[in-house]
């Protein structure tokens, strides 16, 4: 009998501060305006419900997700 393998993709929210403003980070958005510019925005959306598009810069992401992985310590030579 062949075993399936299930790959499972969720789209998890992260907590973050924009403007002094709580707020959940959605996802980055690739745009290219009209003169050929690209560019990275985060989509957020605030307490209130209202989404907007967020340069990176105005982003704090509060969780850590740092913790939850695992980083094999150098080796000081």
């Amino acid at each position: 009998m062949a075993s399936i393998n299930k790959i499972e993709i969720k789209q998890e929210l992260r907590t973050c501060i924009v403007k002094n403003e709580k707020a959940l980070f959605h996802k980055w958005i690739h745009i290219k305006n009209l003169i050929g510019q690209e560019y990275e925005v985060g989509l957020v959306e605030y307490e209130n419900g209202e989404v907007e598009e967020v340069t990176p810069e105005n982003i704090i992401f509060c969780d850590n997700i740092f913790k939850e992985c695992y980083f094999k310590e150098r080796e000081e030579k």
